[in-house]
């Protein structure tokens, strides 16, 4: 006999598929957007050029967002396997008894590296001066990087201590008195010790979550930085732009020269201008820069790509 579901149970299990679906897929697009953005905005800022100029579309920053995060998800999956290696050694480790000395070591050496990590990633975030001028994500990697370091060596250490102190029941002689059991050992057993370390746990994860974010973003501002040094070393292998317009341009960019064309029939284009390179067109605008970008002092133009302006296009 064939169960039929209802009305009601097909419209949520169609819901349930959607949102299966599109959940990962919305989450995998914001992330893309918003890497892009971040990506995208250091790159044209160091041309002195803001992204409300530009107008990007959507799939422009998800272009962006996609370039951007090759090199972390790379990142994070060569740590990922090395952090299960590590972690599947211990675990050998923990099975042998004998070997709880070594394994404690490991656990004491771990806490202490991990509350090194986080202190350092705490002084990075309450100094402002430290973290603009430290190596790219040192300060949020601190933070993810000693908070998993604590909690690991922590929990190592937790089981340590139980285990040594149920071996000392365990290996007592039967004629002698019973040893007394270790307050430390009775309490990290507790329930209230296991809750505890639940909560310790989430935190964990919170701040690793916000972490990893920082770090991404670290990341994808200093990959737009390096794109934009890109551009700039490029700029004098690219075709140059002779500009011809109606109205005079006014500040020029050191590089760039004009001249006023003679008049002549049926043309109304009476200024030409040279030593301009492309640097984007975006919203119905061309962003010209100088062959030889400078900075400070380094000037893009803005000139409304319509009727009222011809390009030319001479390769270098």
């Amino acid at each position: 006999m064939t169960a039929t579901m209802s009305p009601g149970g097909q419209f949520l299990e169609r819901t349930r598929a959607v949102t299966n679906v599109l959940g990962p897929a919305t989450v995998v697009t914001s992330l893309l957007f918003y890497f892009g953005y971040v990506a995208t905005t250091a790159r044209f800022r160091y041309f002195g050029v803001y992204l409300s100029l530009m107008n990007q579309s959507l799939q422009d920053m998800m272009l962006y967002g996609v370039e951007a995060l090759y090199p972390p998800l790379i990142a994070v999956s060569i740590v990922g396997l090395l952090a299960l290696a590590v972690h599947t050694g211990v675990r050998l480790l923990l099975v042998s008894e004998a070997k709880d000395d070594i394994t404690g070591w490991i656990g004491v050496f771990v806490t202490l590296l991990g509350c090194l990590a986080l202190a350092r990633g705490v002084v990075g975030m309450l100094v402002p001066h430290i973290s603009r001028t430290e190596t790219i994500a040192l300060t949020p990697l601190c933070l993810g990087v000693g908070a998993v370091g604590l909690t690991y060596g922590s929990w190592l250490l937790r089981r340590i201590t139980i285990r040594r102190d149920r071996r000392r029941f365990r290996n007592a002689p039967e004629d002698a008195d019973p040893p007394t059991r270790s307050a430390v050992a009775d309490w990290l057993a507790s329930t209230a010790c296991i809750r505890l370390c639940r909560y310790a746990i989430a935190w964990t994860t919170l701040l690793v979550i916000a972490s990893a974010f920082w770090t991404a973003n670290s990341f994808a501002a200093a990959y737009g930085l390096g794109r934009a040094l890109d551009d700039a070393d490029s700029l004098p292998r690219r075709p140059e732009i002779v500009l011809y317009t109606k109205e005079p341009l006014r500040d020029l960019p050191a590089g760039a020269s004009g001249t006023r064309l003679t008049p002549s029939a049926g043309s109304q284009l009476q200024y030409r201008y040279r030593g301009l390179r492309l640097l984007v067109q975006a919203n119905d605008h061309l962003f010209l820069v100088p062959a030889h970008w400078t900075t400070p002092g380094g000037r893009t133009l803005v000139v409304p790509y319509d009727n009222t302006v011809h390009l030319e296009l001479v390769p270098s």
